[in-house]
């Protein structure tokens, strides 16, 4: 089940919502330049080195910030509460959800099952962000098996106009709110009567709201496993100490079938127990030997359990500094560039979890290696800013 409410968000003033939201370009009609919410509300309070003096002084810095585009009327504050639909058209995609705030006693409880672990350093900073700024600019987001009367009710809002039309190069995004209190109350019903909720993106937001007991409430995006996208999370693995080349062939062959990519091509996998490994100036197709196939284990728990443990000593990939971490339709670009920058550096590509893989896993209580998942969409920040008090 899934205990839901209506909020009040802090809203980008659409005049202003291409600089806010999207970082274009500005126009000449407008006079001030205005910097990305992401930018003003977060990027200050991941400054590093870590201090006591530059986080206090980040954290005064994003809150005067958000006073002072509120007294500008670049962001406007809701005030009535509302439940709110929200759509994004993505490469020709289209996916919807319901946006709302939800009990954080559902995650405490056990009601919400997650399927990845988390890194103690990315919860502690988000954490921290949250106890001083209490701030939310995006939000975590939740899957369900398909319901018919949520469905119904999304398909009756989307009727009307949208309140909200942004977008971009990259996209678009559209916002419902649903005002109309027995819409609302439905909406509140269909959710608790859910038999499973899923986390599917969010998991260091998630945990770390759940640690600050005077919040009880996290933004939450609820779509349905079939409006899910799932794309591939890859790994780098950047090695402290220099390392034979044939040494590390002759190790992995032992437990993989080697093949070098055509061309040197990259390789990017689309079936499971294959993986695509760069070493040395050269891309590789893997597949496990069948002696070592396992057919529960999704491919991060292979590249774990038969290449990063046993081939690199990584036993924690949720502390180990070497392992790096490249998603969504850009890992190829971003794992070219720490290649660029690490020459030594040893890349695995993995095929995409599917949603029904997601939730199996969650159902049977495995808890897979960080960052197993890439799903679509990411929510732009600050479409809907959710500012908790010490009260919520």
């Amino acid at each position: 089940m899934a205990t839901i409410r209506a909020f009040c968000p802090i809203c980008p003033n659409p005049f202003y919502a291409g600089e806010l939201v999207f970082t274009k370009l500005q126009t000449e009609s407008v006079a001030e330049q205005l910097l990305p919410l992401k930018t003003v509300l977060e990027t200050g309070a991941r400054q590093r080195p870590e201090t006591p003096e530059g986080q206090e002084q980040a954290y005064a810095d994003i809150r005067n910030a958000l006073a002072d585009l509120l007294a500008k009327e670049h962001l406007w504050q809701e005030n009535s509460p509302g439940i709110y639909v929200y759509e994004t058209v993505h490469s020709g995609r289209k996916q919807t959800g319901v946006w709302a705030l939800t009990d954080l006693n559902d995650y405490r409880s056990g009601k919400i099952k997650v399927h990845e672990q988390t890194l103690a350093d990315s919860v502690r900073r988000l954490r921290n962000y949250r106890e001083h700024t209490g701030l939310e600019g995006s939000p975590v987001l939740l899957t369900y098996h398909p319901d018919k009367l949520i469905n119904q009710v999304i398909a009756d809002v989307k009727r009307n106009k949208a309140d909200m039309a942004l977008g971009n190069s990259h996209g678009m995004h559209r916002l419902w709110k649903v005002s109309d209190h027995g819409q609302q109350e439905l909406l509140v019903l269909a959710f608790k009567r859910i038999d499973r909720v899923y986390l599917a993106d969010g998991h260091h937001r998630l945990e770390s709201a759940a640690s600050l007991p005077v919040y009880g409430s996290i933004s939450s995006l609820y779509m349905a496993t079939d409006e899910l996208r799932i794309e591939p999370y890859d790994r780098v693995v950047i090695p402290d100490t220099p390392y034979d080349v044939a040494e590390l062939i002759k190790m992995i062959n032992h437990r993989f079938h080697m093949l070098e990519s055509a061309g040197k091509r990259p390789v990017r996998p689309q079936r499971p127990c294959r993986m695509g490994m760069y070493l040395g100036g050269q891309w590789y197709h893997l597949l496990l030997k069948s002696e070592f196939c396992d057919d529960t284990a999704l491919d991060m728990e292979i590249l774990q359990k038969h290449l990063l443990d046993p081939v690199f000593r990584i036993t924690d990939p949720k502390t180990d500094g070497r392992l790096k971490y490249a998603g969504g339709e850009k890992a190829l670009e971003e794992i070219a560039a720490l290649l660029q920058e690490h020459p030594a550096a040893i890349a695995f590509t993995l095929s995409p979890l599917t949603p029904e893989q997601l939730v199996t896993a969650a159902d049977e209580g495995r808890v897979l290696p960080p960052k197993a998942t890439w799903i679509a969409p990411k929510v732009p920040y600050g479409l809907l800013i959710q500012k908790h008090d010490h009260t919520q």
